[in-house]
């Protein structure tokens, strides 16, 4: 019995073994089943936070002396830094070398030696750039320097003007939504107000610091005489005697080749001997070579200096010769050159110690009208005859508005008065100042150059205050023209512009600029 007992205690001791067992199973399984769920939920949690706008617009990725941006604020400066770099290369015809946008620049290399890739590259541009801004902000800062608040309205109201533009024209829902796709899916017009007026500030300040500082004109006449080979302006012709490269595997190529160098250096040199005018050396380059010098201006050259050093022309080889002293008009030599031989003309070298000059303007232009909707292009006789009523039509409404500009006096007042009624010219009161013989942008001063017919009028001996003059130019129509007076004298003014830019970049270079820390939240950043 006792066996028989027993036998039937220990089943049922093993049933409830292994239904405790079970149990113990099934909890550890819900167990297990709540903590993956769990982990689950915080992963996607964790993964929707990383690509949460709140987070990119709150939390703190790069610290820069005391300035914590966002991640929608670098991401900014990151996206522009590309896109200085894109405008670059595609300036430089390199647009072949820039990385598939398509894919994260942190997996495309820059430089395949040092293992950078495109991220890193622009990463540290951004940072350079705002580590400047910073200091620059701070430089503001400690000298009290508050941002014009009209100024600052009238920024604002502009660059958000042109994003509303930019937005219905590339068929954007919302400015908000242009925006993102510029500078990155945190932005939104709040933050993006805020960089502007971040950024307008540091450069507000900037620009004061560089109009602050003042030169003597015996300091301006100084600094224009140390660098006058870079900053006068040479006038001169040119053209090549190319040599007649023998053709590849010729025996005794390399001879054969110095010979032909030879002949056009010769050539070069028999056709400079007979040059004494410029009307020769204009005759000389059309029978040398009347494809490549069909007209007058296909040799005319006119340079500062500082595009002569520029080795990308051709005119590098020049200057030597050109800026040697006592160079004058009619000087003719022949330089070597990769192609051939060189004649090149001297006709003079301008030290712009001439004063910049201004004026009014009406502006009558002719219809424009184009040879490509003619069957036979500029030979078809319905384009002639509309090219001659668009003539006609500009030459009379010009008349009119001359007679009338007599009528009223041929005042100042009274060009202004006609310039509603009678002008094409979209400039604010017709109003042009600092006309130059040569382009130039600065900084604080910007020159520019006119048409040749205005420019030889405008600057021509004896020129007065109050002097008019209604004048046909080629590129237009018709000008009619007030003397309005002269500026400074514009060598003065390019060294200005220069001592300025000089003295702008040593006080940059003094300010202090702390290193970028990178928050562990920089992980939020996209590259």
């Amino acid at each position: 019995m006792s066996g028989m007992f027993d036998t039937k205690q220990d089943k049922t001791k093993r049933k409830q073994e292994t239904a405790l067992k079970e149990e113990k199973a099934r909890k550890k399984s819900r167990i297990i089943t709540v903590v993956v769920t769990v982990v689950f939920l915080l992963s996607v949690a964790v993964a929707v936070l990383i690509n949460s706008n709140f987070l990119r617009r709150t939390l703190t990725v790069v610290t820069i002396d005391g300035v914590g941006f966002n991640t929608a604020e670098f991401e900014y400066y990151y996206n522009n830094e590309y896109m200085a770099i894109a405008s670059e290369f595609q300036s430089q015809g390199w647009e072949f070398f820039l990385p598939d946008r398509s894919r994260p620049l942190s997996v495309q290399l820059y430089d395949e030696e040092s293992g950078q890739t495109w991220a890193d590259i622009i990463t540290n541009g951004a940072l350079n750039r705002m580590t400047e801004l910073v200091a620059v902000y701070k430089a503001a800062q400690a000298d009290g320097f508050v941002m014009p608040e009209e100024k600052l309205a009238e920024l604002l109201d502009s660059a958000f003007q042109m994003d509303e533009l930019y937005a219905m024209v590339y068929g954007y829902p919302s400015v908000d939504s242009y925006l993102q796709s510029m500078y990155g899916v945190g932005m939104n017009s709040k933050i993006y107000r805020e960089i502007l007026e971040f950024n307008a500030t540091v450069e507000e300040y900037a620009f004061f610091i560089h109009s602050s500082f003042s030169y003597t004109d015996n300091q301006l006449d100084e600094h224009y005489a140390e660098f006058a080979d870079s900053l006068d302006v040479f006038t001169y012709r040119a053209f090549v005697v190319n040599y007649e490269e023998p053709e590849e595997g010729v025996e005794e190529y390399g001879t054969a080749l110095e010979e032909a160098i030879n002949v056009a250096r010769e050539t070069a040199q028999a056709i400079a001997l007979g040059i004494e005018t410029e009307e020769d050396f204009i005759s000389a380059a059309y029978e040398e070579n009347m494809f490549n010098y069909p007209v007058p201006e296909s040799t005319l050259r006119e340079m500062q200096g500082t595009s002569l050093d520029d080795y990308s022309y051709l005119d590098f080889n020049f200057s030597t010769w050109l800026r040697e002293a006592g160079r004058v008009e009619g000087d003719v030599t022949t330089i070597d050159l990769a192609q051939g031989t060189a004649v090149v003309y001297f006709i003079s070298r301008e030290d712009n110690s001439y004063r910049t000059v201004g004026m009014r303007q009406i502006l009558i232009m002719r219809e424009s009208i184009s040879a490509s909707d003619y069957t036979d292009g500029e030979l078809d006789p319905d384009y002639i005859e509309a090219m001659e009523l668009a003539a006609e039509d500009a030459r009379v409404r010009a008349e009119l508005a001359d007679s009338l500009f007599t009528d009223a006096g041929r005042t100042e007042d009274a060009l202004i008065e006609l310039m509603e009624e009678h002008s094409d010219d979209t400039t604010v009161g017709g109003f042009y100042e600092n006309i130059s013989k040569l382009n130039y942008q600065g900084i604080t001063f910007n020159a520019m150059r006119v048409v040749p017919e205005l420019e030889e009028w405008l600057f021509a001996d004896g020129r007065a205050v109050g002097d008019s003059l209604l004048i046909e130019t080629e590129a237009y129509g018709y000008h009619l023209l007030y003397f309005t007076g002269f500026g400074n004298i514009f060598a003065r003014e390019i060294a200005d512009d220069r001592m300025r830019e000089a003295d702008s970049s040593a006080w940059l270079e003094n300010l202090t600029y702390e290193e970028p820390i990178l928050r562990n939240a920089f992980i939020l950043v996209s590259t």
